[in-house]
């Protein structure tokens, strides 16, 4: 709930005072800037010039008045991929790419924004008629799916104004008996967009933050987190809570350990790393966007479909085995579900117990049978909906992806833990055993297939091998995520992953201090050639200059809020 104090009564600078200070800033303006950004110079400058002009737009868009600023860096998650639906564990920092938001009071209840990349136009909007409706009062997840918020959306679905009226209903539905006053401004990102870095999480946090602010208002971290992941659900998005965390929880140069159970989340799992001096982290974009059809559609979509029901299946075949109720109903996700607690309820080597009862897979019907899921239709049809009815999948495959879910969330742990103890090698190990659950072609260059067969679960429970070591089967990476996974290994990498939800973006590569050079070296090298461009589908080779600014080492800059001059 905001907290909304009308005696707060919110001021700002002017937009030339702005100006003035980002061309030549003063030295305490300097000294603000490295509390948020870090003493880099390469960094400071290109922050600088972000900054200058999304406020250069805002003088020639709305005149000099009073501005804030506020802004959102981007993420990554070094381990912990598509868990946090399920509560599972995370590795989330910050990255210095960032969204920034010059904003300033509108005088009425109008919203307008615009936009430094000409693709974006000018948006102008009102949130009253839709805070009117009878359902705003209720949740906010019965409310947009109410037909008469629905049939707005639909209209023009994946323009950015959308975000921004989700941001606005959002921030009003916190608080519904005092009307929202207007803002308006001007936003920039230098996210590359599509890169699995999250710049529409870092929109929606920038502008909510930004409406509060100039309404005297207030919200938790917890709060603005939900808010953000609130007002991307309004699209039609059905994020998880990583992004927005990923952004508001952890400091300058922290590695955050997190759980969030996304229904109740709350920050008490959380263990926070400076992230070692030995170690850098390279972010790689592969230049690549989501696009799937076709049978790549339904394979993809099959494992995301099967990993949604993961829990009720997972808890369900507990109950079959005797685990007592009162115990079973609290693992209700990834993080309570953990090995050790499989090994108290079904005895040694639990987790492999659990998995030889689910099927390695089941025809819709079957499962059906087997399982009482509820929403089961709901969500065959939410995930398979534009997909001809011809091609959809009757044959779900089930114990790859539940082992996928167990593992990850158990690798995010143990992850976290060996940066804890110096164990580099082991960290960079869990990242690439988690990518191979993602992967589409191995090293070699044949198609992947992961063995999770009962011979396969008896060899690993005999030989004792860990969970957090099987990959699982999830598949949400490409041909074109697997060979920079695999440049950046024979590169020298300690261990490489996707980051994000897969298929295209992003690339993290963990190295030691000395070898990221070397590293980022054989990724640009394999990013500039022509066999990566025809894997990728470009229209011919990166250029040097797209390659070496495809490689970057992550700079952890501080977590999203207000900008302040010195």
């Amino acid at each position: 709930m905001a907290d909304f104090n009308a005696s707060n009564t919110p001021t700002g600078i002017n937009a030339s005072i702005w100006a003035a200070q980002l061309q030549h800033p003063e030295e305490a303006t300097r000294a603000r800037l490295r509390k948020v950004y870090g003493s880099d110079a390469g960094l400071l400058d290109d922050r600088l010039a972000l900054l200058r002009r999304v406020v250069e737009r805002f003088l020639e868009q709305f005149g000099d008045r009073p501005v804030r600023i506020f802004r959102s860096p981007g993420r990554i998650n070094l381990r912990g991929m598509h868990v946090d639906t399920h509560g599972g564990y995370l590795n989330l920092m910050t990255h210095q790419r960032e969204v920034v938001a010059a904003l300033a009071a509108s005088g009425g209840a109008t919203f307008t924004f615009a936009n430094i990349a000409p693709e974006f136009p000018e948006t102008t909007f009102s949130i009253a008629e839709e805070a009117a409706l009878p359902g705003f009062r209720t949740a906010w997840t019965e409310f947009i799916m109410a037909p008469e918020v629905r049939v707005h959306i639909e209209a023009d679905r994946g323009a950015w104004g959308y975000y921004l009226r989700g941001c606005a209903l959002r921030t009003q539905h916190a608080a519904p008996e005092k009307p929202l006053g207007g803002v308006c401004g001007v936003l920039g990102s230098d996210l590359p967009r599509g890169a699995a870095l999250s710049s529409s999480a870092a929109l929606c946090l920038s502008v909510i933050t930004g409406v509060l602010a100039w309404n005297g208002a207030t919200m938790s971290a917890i709060e603005r987190i939900v808010a953000a992941r609130d007002a991307e659900w309004y699209t039609g998005s059905r994020c998880g809570l990583s992004d927005q965390a990923a952004m508001v929880l952890p400091a300058s140069g922290e590695v955050l350990s997190i759980a969030l159970d996304p229904d109740t989340p709350d920050v008490s799992s959380a263990r926070r790393l400076a992230l070692p001096d030995s170690v850098r982290v390279l972010v790689i974009h592969s230049y690549t966007e989501r696009s799937l059809s076709g049978a790549a559609l339904v394979a993809y979509t099959r494992n995301r479909f099967a990993y949604s029901l993961a829990m009720a299946i997972m808890q369900q075949e507990l109950r079959n085995q005797g685990a007592p109720e009162d115990i079973v109903a609290g693992l209700g996700s990834l993080a309570r579900l953990t090995p050790e607690i499989l090994d108290d309820l079904l005895g040694p080597g639990g987790v492999y117990a659990l998995l030889r009862r689910i099927p390695e897979s089941l025809p819709l019907d079957a499962l059906r049978a087997r399982y009482t899921l509820p929403g089961l239709d709901e969500a065959y049809e939410r995930y398979f909906g534009t997909v001809p009815k011809d091609e959809r999948p009757e044959l779900i495959g089930l114990r790859g992806p539940l082992m996928f879910a167990l593992a990850e969330s158990q690798r995010a742990r143990a992850f976290f833990g060996a940066l804890e103890e110096g164990q580099i090698e082991r960290a960079g190990r869990l990242m690439s055993v988690g990518h191979d659950g993602d992967r589409h072609i191995a090293a070699g260059g044949a198609p992947c297939a992961y063995d999770v067969s009962d011979a396969a679960l008896e060899r690993r429970m005999a030989e004792g091998t860990p969970v957090e070591m099987c990959p699982g089967v999830y598949g949400a990476s490409s041909p074109v995520l697997d060979a920079l996974v695999d440049a950046a290994l024979e590169g020298g990498a300690l261990g490489a992953s996707l980051t994000g939800a897969g298929i295209a973006g992003a690339v993290l590569a963990l190295c030691r201090a000395e070898d990221a050079e070397r590293v980022a070296y054989a990724v640009r090298a394999r990013l500039s050639s022509p066999g990566y461009a025809a894997l990728a589908g470009l229209d011919g080779p990166l250029s040097a200059r797209e390659a070496a600014q495809g490689v970057c080492i992550n700079r952890a800059i501080s977590p999203a809020g207000e900008l302040l001059l010195g």
